[in-house]
């Protein structure tokens, strides 16, 4: 152990502090490996502190740990101890502090958390820095009492904002949390942190942020906030309290805080990425209690899971319902964004791939996490108590299995959580029940706007006049608006769709009484609403409904959710388009190739194994819809056709995924003179089904023993592309 980094060492010290326990005698090899180590590094001295400090209260191992704690305060010397009784203080008084929040009525909780913090100025007065128990390099100097809150959830954590000791330094924010068992959410970060760094060292940068969480006690400890991060629920809350059954939210928030393409299509490819790394790590935890406020994402697009109360499979009942029916949290608004519209694309795949090939490299490590799991059962965590809880786990990873039913068995996880309706339904009712809590204070924002503007900072607006409007690449229209304001000489011209001033009108219902507001023109349209004589009569409609707004109420007219609306968007400087991105990022090749199918082809014990994975670029049918595609395959020469073999039928799609395995016996010796005929064919009523497209694949080119896995060109049937 002593080649061992310290970097490794702390991925690793909450279980050999608990290995201590089934030590023979005090003074032991792994005793004294520790302290030395500890005296080496500040960071393994910190929290070798802390850990010792909260196994104080296993009264079976208290007294070993007492000696324990004893010789490393003796080992650090005098300014680690000072240090030491300093955050001890400031957990005492954060602690009171909580208890007094917690204990109060919602409407005074404000007033109480703040008259509590001034016992800190007194902390601070006494001691000049401190540095935080979450994580040594944290040194505060002070506390900045008007940016700190508190949320509300059960145990209402305090929100706190330190003064950074270092004058160029941000504020330093965390949460504290009184009431809360912090040791299972230490040790979920810890088994993610650790199946990160071995995807890394794979290869593989799933983008996962991983933050820090110290538990200081039973029942107390810190937690870092992530800056410029939103939880799911009060992104989805921007589109109205159903705001969890519809496909834009995440989109257009994104879109809204990542205004150009370049901006746009980095966020995707980090939430493609740490999407997957989160639905592979919290299927083999068994993370439970998944609901929109347990799920957040930065506007870079990085998305992660937060509060790990119910783990290993231990999800939160509703009389004998599961409230997690899903086996990961995985919405068609998460869809919608890797697929850039509610269409499957090639994206798709590329996510679908990325969760197959993360779970394969954890499964290859099944031991290890078992290992650490294994060490913490003594540790007293309610959900970590015996075998069956790491048979959970066991199950999860597969071991037994081989990489190619592992990833046709993660696929159909994929599409059992996409097609689970009780994740939504999960999200919405947590919606309601968080209602009672909205500040009556929180302003209404416009989904697309990334910040407000006013009358004041941007100048009154004297005239609006929609001029005309412009047919998009999505077959909708968007209408252009002349703004005219004060102090700017010539006018400015914005974009808005007609989706966009119907959320404008219906967050002023929020803010005003109908009777203050002008009637807003219909949604609903007899024929196709698409069409051009209704985007002319709603233009007539809306500039009627922009001339009353415009000379409303002063307290209308000149709110700052008219003035954020009226306000130039990156993307109105670009004539014609939308906030909508193109629906599919592939486009076919040239010629006559239909589309492309990628196989993995191998060989072993006379045994041809082939796996259709996807399937990208299909036309659609004839009359513009999407096929229902699937494919059979046969072995050439086969003229009875027993090597026929056929997937499922993918529904309504030109870019399906499968991974489905197809097995056919082939002796060795006629391998070389073997050809694949693969078809993809358009699943019809009655038996007629509609050639796609198809290739034909020559096995010479195939080694024994090796995964063969490429893209093959489709082309028409009997064509010489497809051969």
């Amino acid at each position: 152990m002593d080649s061992i980094s310290d970097p490794e060492l702390l991925d690793f010290l909450p279980q050999l502090v608990q290995a201590l326990k089934y030590e023979c005698y005090l003074d032991s090899s792994l005793v004294r490996f520790l302290l030395r180590r500890a005296i080496g590094d500040i960071r393994i001295a910190h929290y070798l502190f802390w850990l010792l400090k909260d196994n104080l209260q296993d009264s079976q191992f208290s007294a070993r740990y007492q000696h324990l704690l004893a010789a490393l305060l003796c080992c650090v010397g005098r300014g680690l101890r000072e240090e030491f009784d300093r955050q001890c203080w400031l957990v005492s008084v954060l602690t009171k502090v909580a208890h007094k929040v917690r204990d109060t009525a919602l409407s005074s909780r404000q007033c109480v958390l703040r008259e509590g913090l001034e016992e800190m100025k007194q902390f601070f007065s006494v001691n000049s820095s401190c540095r935080l128990p979450l994580n040594p390099a944290l040194l505060v100097s002070g506390i900045n009492i008007q940016s700190c809150s508190f949320f509300n959830s059960n145990a209402v954590p305090l929100k706190l904002s330190f003064q950074n000791l270092d004058p160029l330094g941000d504020h330093i924010n965390v949460i504290f949390k009184s009431g809360d068992d912090l040791r299972q959410d230490m040790l979920t970060l810890q088994v993610i942190r650790v199946m990160n760094k071995i995807w890394i060292q794979e290869g593989l940068d799933m983008r996962m942020v991983i933050f820090k969480c110290f538990s200081t006690g039973r029942g107390r400890g810190m937690v870092e906030m992530i800056p410029q991060a939103d939880t799911l629920r009060k992104i989805q809350v921007e589109h109205g309290v159903t705001g969890s059954f519809k496909d834009r939210p995440l989109a257009d928030w994104l879109q809204k805080h990542n205004p150009t393409d370049e901006q746009y299509d980095k966020a995707v490819e980090n939430f493609i990425y740490s999407c997957a790394g989160c639905c592979v790590a919290t299927y083999i935890l068994g993370i439970c209690d998944r609901h929109n406020d347990n799920i957040m994402l930065k506007t870079s697009g990085h998305m992660f899971h937060i509060d790990f109360g119910k783990f290993l499979g231990h999800a939160q009942m509703f009389g004998n319902i599961k409230r997690d029916r899903a086996p990961f949290v995985f919405t068609s608004d998460m869809a919608y964004v890797i697929n850039g519209g509610d269409k499957p694309s090639s994206r798709f795949h590329d996510f679908v791939d990325l969760c197959c090939e993360a779970y394969n490299l954890i499964r290859k490590h099944t031991h290890l996490f078992l290992n650490l799991l294994g060490l913490m059962l003594s540790c007293g965590i309610p959900e970590l108590s015996d075998l069956e809880d790491l048979k959970y786990v066991y199950d999860a990873l597969r071991p037994h299995e081989s990489e190619a039913d592992a990833t046709m068995y993660f696929t159909r996880l994929i599409e059992s959580s996409l097609g689970s309706v009780a994740t939504k339904l999960n999200f919405f009712i947590h919606n309601l029940a968080q209602m009672k809590f909205t500040s009556s204070e929180d302003r209404p924002t416009l989904s697309f706007a990334p910040r407000v503007h006013t009358a004041k900072s941007d100048g009154l607006i004297r005239n609006l006049y929609i001029c005309r409007h412009i047919r998009t690449v999505n077959k909708g229209y968007v209408f252009v608006v002349k703004v005219e304001r004060d102090g700017q000489q010539e006018a400015l011209l914005v974009q808005r769709t007609f989706e966009e001033f119907h959320e404008l009108h219906s967050k002023l219902r929020l803010m005003f009484p109908s009777s203050k507001l002008p009637s807003f023109p219909s949604r609903f349209v007899i024929g196709r609403s698409r069409g051009e004589a209704t985007a002319d009569r709603r233009k007539d409609e809306l500039n009627g409904y922009v001339w009353h707004l415009i000379h409303a109420a002063p307290d209308v007219a000149q709110c700052d959710l008219v003035y954020t609306f009226f306000y130039p968007l990156p993307r109105d400087e670009r004539p014609g388009t939308t906030s909508s991105k193109p629906t599919d990022t592939w486009s076919p090749p040239s010629g006559r190739a239909l589309g492309e199918v990628k196989l993995s082809i191998s060989y072993k014990s006379d045994k041809l194994f082939i796996m259709v994975m996807h399937i990208r670029g299909l036309q659609p049918l004839q009359d513009g819809t999407d096929p229902d595609p699937y494919v059979k395959l046969y072995l050439l020469p086969d003229p009875q056709k027993t090597s026929k073999r056929k997937t499922k039928a993918a529904r309504r799609t030109c870019n399906p995924t499968y991974n489905e395995m197809l097995v056919t016996r082939i002796p060795r010796g006629d391998l070389d003179q073997r050809v694949i005929h693969l078809r993809v064919l358009g699943d019809g009523a009655f038996w007629e089904n509609t050639v796609l497209g198809e290739t034909f694949i020559p096995l010479k080119r195939l080694v024994p023993g090796q995964h063969w896995v490429d893209w093959h060109q489709l082309g028409a049937a009997g064509s010489d592309s497809a051969h």
